[in-house]
């Protein structure tokens, strides 16, 4: 990993630049409504006139969208980047990013699922903190404290203290540091055997999926178990892991499955694991600063990050 760079914070009246680095545009009125909340923020919102055409699944073609990206970050009138939604495409288009550019104007970049990939790839490459929260799609059926915890971290209060409602701490043990890195489980395995994995040796990484059947989980947990990840983690913070299933008894039965399943693959390292954090693909999508310096207190179930 790079030293830090910390992204200047925003102030309202700022203006906040929209890109679609994944999938295509898929809803105008959750595309509005988001905008709108922006807007009740006090924040100004850019995004392209031609609202992403399409390329098949994708918002546009690979070079496209990592020149948007790029774009963002060189463009002196906006100071924040938020991507429209997750879906799938990131990582076709890391090789097209201009690294030199964002370590020279470095701005936050907001988002989850799918844009975990840029998150973790733009931290160990250059440094940069991003933000693990809501996409522009998924706003307006946000919470009011998903949406004002995303409003403190963009204006900057992401340094402070927090217990996040409904943790459980599975395993526990002294108080750990490392830096946060992580998101989307489905997403961070398929950089394994790529030039874009990054080590997890000392980092508290957060992992979240949802809508998937439990044994594809369970071969992407023992799959990142097999690379040696588990063993290098400090801690593991476990977040949404619905599984989609009408019967609620069964999706509990999944949740503790999973949560043994990490447990067992843990073991070895004896770190800390908690679960049940009000992160990922639900409307309490709390916001979390990746790449940010943490300390994992399991007898408070509080985290500091610094």
């Amino acid at each position: 990993m790079k030293n830090r760079i910390a992204p200047p914070p925003l102030k309202r009246g700022d203006t906040i630049q929209i890109i679609a680095p994944g999938g295509q545009l898929n809803s105008l009125d959750r595309f509005r409504d988001g905008l709108a909340v922006l807007a009740r923020m006090g924040f100004v919102v850019r995004y392209p006139e031609r609202l992403w055409p399409g390329h098949g699944f994708l918002a546009a073609s690979d070079a496209e969208r990592a020149e948007e990206l790029n774009r963002a970050f060189a463009d002196g009138e906006s100071a924040a980047i938020l991507a429209l939604r997750g879906g799938y495409g990131c990582l076709r288009m890391l090789n097209g990013i201009d690294l030199d550019l964002i370590r020279k104007q470095p701005k936050m970049l907001v988002g989850f699922s799918d844009i975990t990939i840029l998150q973790n790839h733009l931290l160990a490459a250059t440094g940069l903190l991003s933000l693990h929260g809501p996409v522009l799609n998924t706003l307006a059926n946000s919470t009011s404290p998903a949406i004002e915890r995303l409003y403190h971290c963009l204006t900057g209060a992401w340094r402070n203290t927090v217990s996040f409602p409904g943790t459980e701490v599975l395993r526990g043990g002294p108080a750990v540091d490392g830096m946060l890195a992580g998101g989307n489980l489905t997403s961070l395995c398929t950089l394994l055997g790529t030039p874009y994995d990054f080590s997890w040796k000392g980092c508290v990484i957060v992992l979240e999926d949802v809508n998937e059947p439990l044994y594809r989980l369970d071969r992407m947990l023992t799959q990142l178990a097999l690379a040696g990840k588990f063993s290098e983690a400090s801690a593991i913070l476990l977040g949404d892991f619905s599984t989609g299933s009408k019967d609620g008894r069964s999706d509990i039965a999944s949740l503790e499955w999973i949560w043994q399943r990490v447990l067992d693959l843990s073991e070895s390292s004896r770190i800390p694991v908690w679960a049940g954090l009000p992160i990922g693909h639900r409307a309490d999508n709390l916001t979390l600063p990746i790449g940010a310096g943490v300390t994992v207190n399991s007898s408070r179930t509080s985290l500091s990050f610094f």
